[in-house]
């Protein structure tokens, strides 16, 4: 990969996504998690690139003013001579109103280097609602980042502490991507939940689904927990919580992606070494849909502006349609990327005025002729006046408020005719 492109100005403005954001998405995804961060109102506004714009159903910001993130208002020049008890009593507060299935307590950095004991304050809160610390790391990470923490920090928490008798044949899916309650997740966990069964496996949890904390609590009913890209430090967590194999995958993304996933979580649970016909009859059956797809796309170069991990399954489903991701824009720190070859253009944390300059010196034959993308890598210009599928977080132009999955068979089938309509939109 390419080294991150810096900007010789003070104050260039990046491509990367704040670690607290991370937190926010997967707090939104747990329909009754309330945040509580140490900081001043700032912290709170993070939450509109989430509520009503990206998530048409979120629910982190209310109305009427019963919010599920709550700021203290400290900042670092308060005059507070006790901020840790003021703390102790608001969480407290919180846990005890009995709205909330699970509290995560958090902050910014410059309290965290006050030397505030978050993890006793969290600790010590005598409430059945349990209070989980997520450490503040806004200064070492990013927004992916933050998003596993906060699922680290449930999976160390007390909703976990139950008892559950383990049953064959059931994994729990831990570190899904459930960046708003829209109806592509909704068709993507179908989607997954479906193929699995036919493979002979029952889904007990995802983490997180868009439901409440006690369907996380389910995880130790499972024989196998699946981590996803997005929750390896929490699958580790429950793995050793509940003495339960782990298999760490990646995400099940076109055909060939699909048949890999689905035969590594089969193997990995003990469901058997060859994918069940029924599976390999429906692959086949997608195949032939999309080809009709295949003659428009041949040979297209696509700018793709995300997080590494989609675009690794993006690159591999790109190729099965002969086509190339040749140019990449990763809105975070520097990660391992899994793809075959090297892309023409591969920038992590960009200057978003550099990366739409890097595009455009490249020579004729490297050119991509559409973009792949998040809604800011659109609205800051680096996608070139390319046509455009918006794909990731966020996404503010495009909803769904139907099923539109962009996993499994039928994702493939949904992202190969996006993909088409990107492209004929030009004419």
């Amino acid at each position: 990969m390419n080294a991150t492109c810096a900007d010789d100005s003070e104050f260039g403005k990046t491509y990367v996504l704040p670690y607290l954001l991370g937190v926010y998405l997967a707090a939104n995804a747990v329909k009754d998690i309330c945040v509580v961060v140490d900081g001043p109102d700032c912290v709170t506004q993070k939450a509109d690139l989430i509520w009503g714009n990206h998530d048409l159903f979120s629910t982190l910001l209310s109305c009427e003013g019963r919010h599920r993130i709550i700021c203290t208002m400290a900042h670092p020049f308060s005059s507070d001579r006790s901020p840790d008890t003021k703390l102790a009593v608001l969480v407290g507060k919180v846990a005890r109103s009995g709205e909330f299935g699970a509290v995560l307590l958090t902050a910014l950095p410059f309290s965290r280097i006050s030397g505030v004991d978050y993890s006793g304050i969290a600790a010590a809160v005598n409430a059945v609602t349990p209070v989980a610390h997520v450490p503040a790391k806004s200064m070492d990470m990013d927004w992916l980042d933050g998003y596993d923490e906060a699922l680290d920090a449930l999976a160390r928490s007390s909703i976990t502490g139950g008892k559950f008798k383990k049953r064959k044949r059931t994994v729990v899916l831990v570190g899904y991507m459930m960046d708003r309650n829209e109806f592509d997740h909704a068709a993507n966990l179908a989607e997954l939940r479906r193929l699995l069964a036919a493979a002979g496996l029952e889904v007990v949890s995802v983490w997180p689904s868009g439901g409440d904390c006690a369907a996380l609590a389910r995880a130790g009913e499972a024989g196998l927990i699946v981590s996803l890209p997005y929750g390896r430090k929490a699958a580790r967590t429950l793995a050793d919580r509940f003495a339960t194999p782990l298999v760490e995958t990646g995400l099940p993304l076109g055909i060939g992606g699909t048949l890999d996933w689905l035969g590594t979580v089969m193997r990995a649970a003990g469901a058997g070494k060859v994918l069940p016909g029924a599976i390999q009859q429906e692959a086949r059956r997608a195949a032939a849909l999309i080809a009709p797809v295949l003659p428009a796309l041949l040979h297209k170069k696509v700018l793709f502006a995300g997080e590494p991990e989609l675009y690794s399954a993006f690159a591999a489903f790109a190729g099965e349609l002969c086509m190339e991701a040749a140019c990449s824009f990763f809105n975070t720190r520097r990660r391992p990327v899994r793809v075959q070859g090297r892309p023409a253009l591969a920038l992590f944390n960009p200057d978003v005025d550099a990366a739409g300059a890097a595009v455009r010196q490249l020579p004729a034959y490297l050119k991509p002729d559409l973009a792949v993308g998040n809604s800011f890598a659109l609205s800051e210009g680096m996608t070139c006046s390319l046509p455009f599928m918006e794909l990731g977080f966020p996404s503010y132009t495009h909803h769904c408020l139907l099923d539109e999955p962009y996993l499994g068979f039928s994702g493939a089938r949904v992202l190969a005719a996006r993909l088409l309509n990107c492209l004929q939109s030009r004419r």
